[in-house]
């Protein structure tokens, strides 16, 4: 979570690079001051080539936030505003702003320790310069990388690759079970206490193993009520407790092992990959847009990454802790039925007049429908369905309503 969390920051890589950059600066100020050598320059000469750096340093610093600003309204204006948080988390932008940054702080520190006579800091100024050729390197990089990611093939792509590691981990998350029946488990009776939310916003991520291993020790058991993704509001229950007093839950502080926050992060949440993608292919659809073929190889990200997730979707998450092997703390899992309703569903009714966009619904139904491992067959055919009915009474053309027809009994079939 705070991984994550430095991640989607622009600041902590710079920071990070000026705050090395001033160390090095005050290291290499007590060396390498000569008058002669391959580097040597007097000490005037030296002065303005630092000066001129800093301010350049600090111009481009200025240029490359600003493409990043221009990135950033395209990316929201024609894609989804969601995508601002995997422009913030760019490897690219961040390593080009810790150069910049980097350099102006150590040619300013450098500048202010430069001191009077003759002697020069040759060490510093060979640094300085190495560091002015790495600016102009970084600089040709980042625009040419700025360039690149506001191609929306570019953002899906990056968009798939983040969304199918959180999947795999999701999938390979603590063992899947069935839920624990109350009259099945003895201290389970009673009416639980709550454990609720301090402050409205998004469930970013469960702490299970802090909430495993407190309720081992306390020997309570959790119910967890919540998924990541999902809004709560100031005082909803966030989690069901058995074998632990209200008051004394209160001042656990356990409500911190569920962290709520302002926006949806992706942590634990397989869904919110999908849900930017589903973005694209909307924005693609609406009128002022107009560009079905993007809303087609958005559909093709998210055929693949469904595929992956179907066999991964169960009712019920089982944590289990505790020597014996007991359920200890359980929570809500996510079935495929709620994924396919955040995805396909949306699609389907912005596009209900399309055959291709429903075809490619179809298919990748199909493509789930026929998934290894366990799949729940009943979710697929009634999001078939759905996309039948739409095709039924919005498809006008006679042939292109027997095309669509003829691609959901494909995937039935499948």
């Amino acid at each position: 979570m705070l991984t994550e969390r430095v991640r989607s920051h622009l600041w902590p890589i710079p920071a990070l690079a000026a705050a090395a950059a001033v160390a090095l600066a005050l290291v290499l100020s007590t060396v390498g001051r000569a008058g002669s050598g391959s580097w040597a320059v007097d000490p005037q000469a030296g002065r303005g080539l630092l000066q001129m750096l800093a301010g350049s340093s600090l111009t481009v610093v200025a240029l490359v936030f600003s493409l990043h600003v221009v990135a950033l309204q395209l990316a929201a204006s024609q894609y989804s505003p969601r995508l601002l948080r995997t422009y913030a988390r760019d490897w690219a932008i961040q390593s080009s702003l810790a150069v910049l940054i980097g350099t102006f702080s150590f040619c300013l520190v450098t500048l202010a320790t430069f001191g009077s006579g003759d002697e020069t800091p040759q060490a510093s100024l060979t640094l300085a310069v190495l560091l002015g050729l790495a600016c102009v390197a970084a600089l040709v990089g980042v625009v040419s990388h700025i360039v690149a990611s506001l191609r929306v093939e570019t953002m899906m792509a990056e968009l798939h690759a983040d969304a199918d590691r959180v999947i795999s981990d999701w999938i390979g998350r603590p063992r899947v079970g069935a839920e624990p029946a109350l009259a099945d488990v003895a201290d389970l009776a009673g009416a639980p206490a709550l454990l609720r939310a301090r402050r409205p916003g998004f469930v970013q991520a469960v702490d299970w193993e802090r909430l495993a291993r407190w309720a081992q020790g306390s020997g309570s058991r959790v119910r967890v009520d919540v998924v990541a993704g999902q809004h709560v509001l100031d005082g909803d229950a966030l989690a069901r407790v058995w074998g632990c007093e209200q008051s004394e839950l209160d001042e656990t502080g356990m409500a911190t092992a569920v962290l709520v926050g302002h926006e949806r992060t992706p942590d634990q949440d397989p869904a919110l990959g999908l849900v930017q993608l589903v973005d694209i292919a909307l924005r693609a659809l609406s009128p002022g847009i107009n560009d079905p073929t993007t809303a087609l190889h958005a559909i093709g990200h998210l055929t693949s990454l469904l595929a992956t997730l179907a066999s991964g979707a169960t009712d019920t998450d089982l944590i289990t802790a505790g020597p014996d092997g007991s359920p200890r703390v359980w929570g809500a899992g996510r079935s495929l039925a709620d994924f396919l309703l955040q995805t396909v569903h949306p699609v389907v009714r912005a596009a209900a007049d399309d055959p291709d966009v429903l075809m490619a619904a179809a298919g990748l139904l199909g493509e789930v429908r026929s998934a290894p491992g366990p799949v729940d067959t009943q979710a697929v055919d009634d999001t078939l369905d759905y996309v039948q009915r739409h095709a039924r009474s919005r498809v006008a053309d006679d042939a292109d309503r027997a095309r669509v027809e003829s691609a959901i009994a494909a995937a039935r079939a499948r």
